[in-house]
């Protein structure tokens, strides 16, 4: 193997093993023009009672959004918002919400399973005790 060819065999290598690459809170700023109104941003909580985004986690924002532009969560709303972005523009858009970090303040009405509740593994049941055999002693005596 030539050496140009170790060395560009090297830097694949190195560019696929990098982690992918998040999205762009700067470009996501401007692209969450339109969610900040329900949604809210650093200065403003929303107006009306939606889930607040600030601080939660990219990822999952992203794939709960494209659930909404695929048509896999069914909403008037955000599936029409969604409609015109790309995956980029998704990517962009959770990226600065994840930049907020927490509201002060968020709605009484939305609790997110798992966003402020750290998981802790819960030990399996003991296995029932067997049910009580016809005839046994624990039997409580029939009406015949």
């Amino acid at each position: 193997m030539t050496r140009t060819a170790q060395t560009l065999m090297i830097a694949l290598a190195a560019v696929l093993t990098l982690p992918a690459q998040a999205g762009d809170a700067v470009a996501g700023k401007q692209k969450a023009a339109a969610c900040v109104a329900c949604h809210g941003n650093e200065g403003f909580g929303g107006i009306f009672y939606t889930l607040q985004l600030g601080g939660r986690d990219a990822d999952k924002l992203t794939v709960k959004t494209m659930k909404y532009k695929t048509g896999k969560i069914l909403h008037p709303v955000m599936n029409l918002a969604t409609a015109l972005y790309s995956e980029k523009d998704i990517e962009d858009v959770s990226a600065y919400y994840k930049s907020l970090g927490k509201p002060a303040v968020t709605s009484p009405f939305f609790k997110i399973q798992g966003d402020d509740e750290v998981k802790v593994a819960v030990p399996a049941a003991a296995p029932a005790a067997p049910a009580a055999t016809y005839g046994s002693a624990d039997k409580v005596a029939s009406k015949y």
